[in-house]
C-alpha cells in the first residue's frame, strides 16, 4: 500500500509511541498525531483488538430527531456515492458528532470481519477503535485520510478510510461522511466527490427549515443549483436566520457559530434600492452589488412554506377517494425528496414499485 511514508516506518513509529516516544509521531500529519495522542489518552493500546460497543437501539431506529434529520439529508448522497464507488470490501457511512453511525451504504453480502461491525447505531470513536478518518474530521473539522499503518490500531493496517466533515446550521461540525474499505483508492478523486456530497447534504439540511425564505447566492451564476451555491435562510421580517458555509465565505460572515443579528438589507447594504426590493421576491437569478468591485448573483428559491400553502393551496377535499390521496402523497414525497424515489418510498413506508405505480397513475 503506497503512502507518503513507508509502512514499515509507521509500524516502527507505532511501537515506539506505545513505549512513550512522542518523537515518533513526526512521521504523521499533525491531525493524525493529535488523534494518536487522544487514542492513547483514552486507554487504547495499539496492539489490542477494536472494542466495539453494542448497537444503540439495535440499529433499527435512531432515537434523536437531529440524527434522523441528518440521516435523511445525507442518505441520497451516500446512495449516489455508492453507485459510483461502492463494491464488496467497502462501506460508506455518516457518523454523527459523537461518532455514532447514523446512515450507511454497504454490499448486501459483505462478510469482511473488519467491515461487518460498521452498522447504524454503532459508536466508532477514538475511545473505541483509535484513529480513523471520521474521528479526525469530527475532532478537527478537516477532510481526513488514514491509510494502512497510519491507523493507531495495528488491526486496521489493511484499511483505507477517507472522510469529509459536515456542518450544521450554525456552521459547527455535526458529523462526517466516510468511505472505508480494504485496499487502495485515489484519495484526490474521492475527496472531491465527498466534499461535493457534504455540501449537498448541508444544503438539504438548511432547506429543512420551513418558516423562512431560502435564497441562493454565488459569484458565478453557473454554480447556482449545484452543491457549490451559497444558501441563506431569511425570516419573514428580513432577519437572517442561517447560512451555509459557502454563503458565509462569500458574504464575509463568521465561519462558525450563530450568525450576528443582521437583516438581509444589511447584508446587501451596498445594493441599489431596486436590487434590495427584489431580494425576497420570486424570479430568475439577478445580480446584486456587494461592495466596491464585487457582486453576486442571487435567486429566491422558496418562500416560507406555511405562507405559500395558505396563498396557493386549494381548500382540502375531505372526501377524496383513497387512491387520489395516495397519489397526492406520493407526488409530495417525490418533490420533498427532490426526485430521489428510493428516499421517497422509504419515507412513505412503501416499495419503489408501488411508488412508481402511484406516480404513473
Amino acid at each position: 500500500m503506497a503512502t507518503t511514508v513507508g509502512q514499515q516506518q509507521l509500524v516502527a513509529a507505532r511501537a515506539a509511541f506505545a513505549e512513550g516516544d512522542t518523537q515518533s509521531l513526526a512521521l504523521l500529519p499533525l491531525p493524525l498525531q493529535h488523534s494518536w495522542q487522544r487514542s492513547r489518552a483514552a486507554g487504547v493500546q495499539p496492539g489490542q483488538e477494536p472494542c466495539y460497543p453494542p448497537l444503540q437501539g439495535n440499529g433499527l431506529r435512531l432515537s434523536h430527531p437531529e440524527d434522523r434529520r441528518l440521516a435523511r439529508c445525507v442518505q441520497p448522497e451516500l446512495e449516489q456515492l455508492w453507485a459510483a464507488f461502492g463494491a464488496r470490501g467497502w462501506t460508506m457511512f455518516c457518523a454523527n458528532r459523537q461518532g455514532m453511525v447514523i446512515a450507511q451504504q454497504a454490499h448486501g453480502l459483505e462478510d469482511a470481519p473488519l467491515l461487518r461491525p460498521i452498522q447504524v447505531g454503532r459508536q466508532l470513536g477514538e475511545a473505541e477503535i483509535g484513529t480513523t478518518a471520521p474521528a479526525v474530521s469530527l475532532a478537527d473539522d478537516v477532510p481526513a485520510l488514514v491509510r494502512g499503518n497510519e491507523h493507531y490500531l495495528q488491526r486496521f493496517a489493511p484499511v483505507f478510510c477517507l472522510s469529509e466533515p459536515l456542518h450544521d446550521l450554525d456552521g459547527q461540525v455535526c458529523g462526517a461522511i466516510d468511505i472505508t474499505g480494504l485496499g487502495e483508492r485515489d484519495p484526490a478523486l474521492l475527496q472531491g466527490y465527498f466534499r461535493q456530497a457534504a455540501l449537498a447534504s448541508e444544503n438539504r439540511l438548511l432547506q429543512t427549515l420551513t418558516d423562512v425564505h431560502v435564497l441562493a447566492v454565488q459569484h458565478d451564476p453557473r454554480w447556482l443549483a449545484t452543491p457549490l451555491q451559497g444558501l441563506l435562510a431569511v425570516q419573514e421580517d428580513g432577519q437572517l436566520r442561517a447560512a451555509n458555509r459557502v454563503a458565509r465565505r462569500l458574504l464575509g460572515l463568521p465561519r462558525r457559530g450563530p450568525l450576528p443579528l443582521l437583516t438581509i438589507d444589511a447584508v446587501f447594504a451596498d445594493a441599489s434600492a431596486a436590487q434590495r426590493r427584489r431580494l425576497l421576491q420570486p424570479g430568475p437569478a439577478h445580480r446584486v452589488r456587494l461592495g466596491e468591485g464585487s457582486a453576486v448573483y442571487l435567486q429566491h428559491l422558496r418562500a416560507p412554506r406555511a405562507l405559500r400553502v395558505r396563498a396557493v393551496s386549494p381548500a382540502p377535499v375531505q372526501d377524496a377517494p383513497l387512491r387520489d390521496q395516495q397519489r397526492e402523497a406520493a407526488r409530495r414525497a417525490a418533490r420533498a425528496a427532490e426526485g430521489n424515489l428510493s428516499l421517497a418510498a422509504r419515507q412513505l413506508g412503501i416499495s419503489r414499485t408501488t411508488l412508481y405505480k402511484l406516480l404513473r397513475d
